[in-house]
């Protein structure tokens, strides 16, 4: 007769059970880790390319603008030709320089509009001006990044 002491059981032992969960854990952890980086990434490429449309949409504007009416430096006499440029949009209107897409909100900084050609000789009329700007963008990250934008528009026969 079989004392019961003796009896095999059909259980796992805490042993078992522990090593179990340490492998377990040695295969979540590192992909949980991947898994959340390239969250953060996507995310961020995300809020990239957002702001990559937004300084598009700033680009079609400033096509669409008369050419004559997109330099505001070539009116310092006129103040009031002066007001109706891009280029003083683009510094002081709010609805222009900024937008907000998916809750970021876009923000131009540092616009410049250039003549490709010296505007100090009035009978060389330019027909080529030189744009540039930068997108400025708080990302779900909430570190402040940036997009440099350049970009020449001819002028229309």
């Amino acid at each position: 007769m079989k004392c019961a002491a003796h009896r095999p059981r059909g259980g796992m032992s805490m042993v078992e059970i522990m090593i179990g969960v340490i492998i377990l854990a040695l295969i979540l952890i590192p992909s949980l880790n991947v898994i959340i980086s390239e969250t953060k990434t996507v995310t961020a490429t995300r809020d990239h390319t957002q702001a990559s449309f937004f300084a598009q949409q700033i680009l079609e504007a400033a096509r669409a603008c008369p050419f004559d009416l997109l330099d505001a430096d070539q009116y310092n006499t006129d103040e009031n030709t002066k007001k109706k440029t891009f280029e003083y949009a683009l510094n002081t209107n709010d609805e222009i320089r900024k937008g907000t897409i998916n809750g970021i909100t876009y923000e131009v900084k540092q616009p410049k509009i250039k003549f490709a050609a010296d505007k100090s000789d009035a009978s060389n009329r330019p027909n080529m001006v030189y744009l540039s700007f930068r997108v400025e963008y708080k990302g779900q990250d909430t570190k402040t990044h940036t997009l440099d934008v350049f970009t020449a528009i001819s002028k229309r026969q």
